[in-house]
């Protein structure tokens, strides 16, 4: 489908599109590799669409008429889902989207979209394009301050000892964080490659739409690195609070062995069996020696209670 956007949208055929208009495509892979000879692009970039390597391409191939690009968009809310393909190709008058692989269609919903929400009267293809790049990350925000409140949660239930898959949770956190910067990386550059506008297809007065553009994503960028120092935080604190408790276990223990200590030189001397003990035959000496050894540990206890030992 091809339309053209002023002064009104209106669906048109690629042969009838109008030179002074702005127009935009919205078309299959399938249909690009029937028409591209007439697009006027190169059979590479079909090649690009075509392959299935995990490699993101994040920049903009520049050619004589066209700009051509991959872009990779992830649902914020569920960033571990597999991520639309769409490819777009930029020319004087037609912003072209490639629908690679869009299962719920919600990438290009976000270009209709915007369509939809301009005045048409006032519509130039650097800001088609800044809107639709716009649309792309538009929930983002939400994203981003639901995942805070997830770090939050979890740094509560560090500090309340309420600690339940701690390394389970953080490390999926830390995960959809690192995929979040990759994507926002992803868009700063190919909006710093717009920007450049190397084969002319832009007017200078409006590069500014392509500036907005990377200042907004970069202050998600950054936000994404902000949680991803607090997540650090919260795990430094979960670690603190381990090695505190097992500080406290390790008290314990050597608060439990000093207590028997003095016990256990009371029978290593009573077991030394020397013919010339007197207690061994003393009428009295079995019970002398419970009695010492609990005076023994009461006054241990008294004396680690008095320097707060525990």
């Amino acid at each position: 489908m091809f339309f053209q956007i002023a002064p009104e949208v209106k669906e048109i055929e690629y042969q009838d599109m109008k030179k002074e208009a702005v127009n935009v495509g919205i078309i299959t892979l399938a249909d690009l590799k029937a028409m591209y000879r007439e697009i006027e692009v190169s059979e590479a970039t079909i090649a690009a669409c075509e392959s299935t390597s995990r490699n993101i391409q994040n920049t903009i191939s520049v050619y004589d008429e066209y700009s051509f690009g991959i872009i990779h968009v992830i649902d914020s809310h569920d960033v571990t889902s597999r991520p639309d393909k769409v490819a777009f190709y930029i020319k004087k008058n037609l912003f072209l989207v490639v629908d690679i692989y869009d299962a719920d269609r919600s990438t290009l919903s976000a270009l209709t979209s915007m369509i939809n929400r301009t005045k048409q009267n006032s519509m130039t293809l650097e800001r088609l394009i800044y809107g639709f790049f716009s649309r792309l990350i538009c929930e983002d925000n939400i994203a981003v301050e639901e995942m805070e409140r997830t770090i939050s949660h979890l740094e509560k239930k560090v500090l309340t000892k309420r600690i339940h898959n701690f390394n389970d949770e953080m490390l999926r956190i830390r995960k959809d964080l690192l995929i979040m910067r990759n994507y926002y990386e992803q868009i700063l550059n190919i909006g710093e490659d717009l920007m450049e506008n190397e084969n002319d297809l832009f007017d200078e007065e409006n590069l500014r739409y392509f500036k907005m553009l990377t200042d907004r994503v970069e202050r998600l960028a950054d936000n994404t690195q902000m949680l991803r120092d607090y997540i650090s935080q919260v795990r430094e604190a979960y670690q603190a609070q381990l090695d505190y408790n097992l500080n406290n276990i390790m008290k314990i223990f050597t608060v439990v062995t000093t207590i028997f200590m003095p016990l256990t030189l009371i029978v290593g001397w009573y077991g030394m069996n020397f013919t010339h003990m007197p207690e061994l035959t003393w009428k009295y000496g079995y019970v002398m020696v419970i009695l010492i050894s609990i005076v023994v540990v009461l006054f241990c206890i008294f004396w680690f209670k008095k320097k707060k030992l525990f």
